[in-house]
């Protein structure tokens, strides 16, 4: 049960970046091609970023966390969902799969919507329940 609600959860991720940025005003927010390999392939990677290297940056950024009242999440976040996106960029290039998030307020945004995702992941799934 908890795999999957992450794999939806990674999916929706992504998708919601998507339909959020994307509006009249702002056409191309974010940029992808293969839509449906986008949200296939990008969770695993998010996946993987967050079980890998997420831990790594929360320790290296304990200290900063704390005296930012873990506003610093907010950093590593921003950091793993900059990797998300060149990893689909340089990596799944073979597949001609595609996703850019242009512009930095747009990335702000999403950086944000990601945030949020994760901490009402922690929040449904945490071990003190």
């Amino acid at each position: 049960m908890k795999i999957l609600f992450w794999i939806f959860l990674n999916s929706s991720i992504l998708y919601l970046i998507q339909f959020l940025l994307n509006t009249t005003d702002y056409p191309d927010a974010v940029v992808f091609s293969g839509w449906w390999k986008v949200f296939l392939l990008g969770w695993i990677i998010l996946w993987l970023l967050n079980y890998t290297i997420k831990p790594l940056l929360k320790l290296l950024g304990f200290p900063f966390m704390i005296l930012t009242g873990w506003l610093f999440s907010l950093v590593i976040n921003s950091i793993i969902l900059w990797l998300l996106q060149e990893a689909i960029n340089s990596i799944l290039m073979l597949w001609d799969i595609t996703y850019k998030i242009n512009w930095w307020v747009n990335f702000i945004i999403a950086v944000a919507i990601f945030t949020i995702l994760n901490i009402l992941y922690s929040l449904l799934f945490s071990k003190k329940w």
